[in-house]
């Protein structure tokens, strides 16, 4: 029960505060090693993803070690343990006390909702970010929630009718604050998820449904002029230059990070490098350098072709054990597409490394996919 508790507060913690659901997490990793050693189940971590994921930090300390600047890297390397998430809720939760955990979250993320909506309409800020640092982040977290809500609103008939109404409230509040945060690749993602849903869940009649979501969406930019601005002219708010808007800049940065590489494909450079290679490699002026601004390149610059396929295998073993266990818990069914937007992120993004949205994400994922009970009020 006290497990449980804990759970329940790391959900609702990751959509509103950044150290205090690190506090949980770091709670649920000793109580999820004390279990372990207790029961000497050690089933999940004998499961690919968890393999994949020791292989993967094993590639990163031995690409900080191998990189430009081990000092820098071997300190950024520790961010990867927010992923944790993932396998001490796995170890801990067994879906018994399901409703809670996710009344938990959503309340958490109705919560940031609210935060984002004010801070545009109430207090006049271009875009909004809640209760995180950024608007990207608070946009590709968004995006998460909105899948979920929506996906657990398909795929679950919650018997308790206030869970489902907080799920409903969750899903059309987080779409409005996605919508708020302006990020256009995390609404590009949700559209393209939505339709995959809609291929999955209708197949030929989805076509319908997106025509629906396309002609709303195209309605709702028509008559917002701000948004419209937001999404259609980025190249007019530029610096002297076309690689100073957002999109230049991510194909810079794209380009930067391909060229880098071919220069170091085993290894790679080391975590937390990037913005030291493009101060030296790269003479466009461009709005950010901390990162490539997708994911998989970041990930495949900072350790390698080698550590890229590894993150390639974990990924894969992760969506097989969803899918496998989506056969017999339904609920499992939406984190199948949890994983499918927070992955479609990661093509504009670097959300692989933003702490934020990944504990949101793994812990979902878990909390998701419980491996033993089944909730009785499904």
């Amino acid at each position: 029960m006290f497990e449980t508790i804990l759970i329940a507060l790391g959900a609702f913690s990751v959509n509103v505060s950044i150290s205090v659901a690190q506090l949980f997490l770091a709670l649920l990793i000793v109580f999820s090693a004390v279990k372990l050693y207790k029961t000497k189940d050690f089933t999940v971590l004998n499961d690919w993803p968890a393999k994949f994921f020791i292989l993967m930090a094993a590639s990163q300390l031995t690409s900080a070690f191998a990189g430009i600047n081990p000092s820098v890297s071997l300190s950024a390397v520790t961010s990867t343990w927010t992923y944790l998430y993932l396998f001490a809720c796995m170890i801990l939760f067994d879906g018994k006390n399901l409703n809670r955990v996710l009344a938990a979250f959503f309340a958490g993320s109705i919560l940031n909702a609210f935060s984002g909506i004010y801070d545009v309409t109430i207090t006049g800020m271009e875009r909004a970010i809640g209760y995180y640092t950024h608007a990207l982040t608070y946009g590709n977290a968004a995006a998460v929630v909105f899948i979920a809500a929506l996906g657990l609103s398909f795929f679950v008939k919650f018997k308790d009718l206030k869970l489902r109404y907080l799920i409903y409230a969750a899903a059309v509040l987080s779409l409005i604050a996605l919508i708020f945060s302006g990020s256009r690749g995390p609404i590009l993602s949700t559209l393209l998820t939505v339709f995959l849903l809609s291929i999955y869940l209708y197949r030929l009649k989805a076509v319908a449904v997106i025509s629906v979501l396309v002609v709303g969406f195209a309605l709702f930019t028509a008559s917002s002029p701000d948004f419209r601005k937001k999404l259609m002219t980025d190249r007019e708010r530029q610096v002297g230059t076309t690689s100073a808007s957002s999109v230049g800049t991510r194909i810079v940065l794209w380009k930067a990070a391909v060229k880098a590489i071919s220069e170091r494909p085993v290894f790679g450079f080391g975590s937390g490098t990037f913005k030291e290679y493009v101060d030296k490699n790269v003479t466009e002026l461009v709005l950010s350098k901390a990162h490539a601004h997708n994911s998989y390149l970041h990930y495949a610059y900072s350790n390698g072709l080698l550590g890229l396929a590894l993150l390639t295998g974990f990924i894969v073993s992760l969506f097989r054990y969803i899918i496998r266990r989506s056969k017999e818990y339904p609920p499992a069914k939406a984190a199948i597409f949890v994983l499918l937007v927070f992955l479609l992120e990661g093509l504009t993004e670097n959300n692989f490394g933003d702490s934020e949205v990944v504990m949101l994400t793994m812990l979902l994922l878990a909390v998701l996919t419980a491996r033993v009970g089944q909730n009785k009020n499904l």
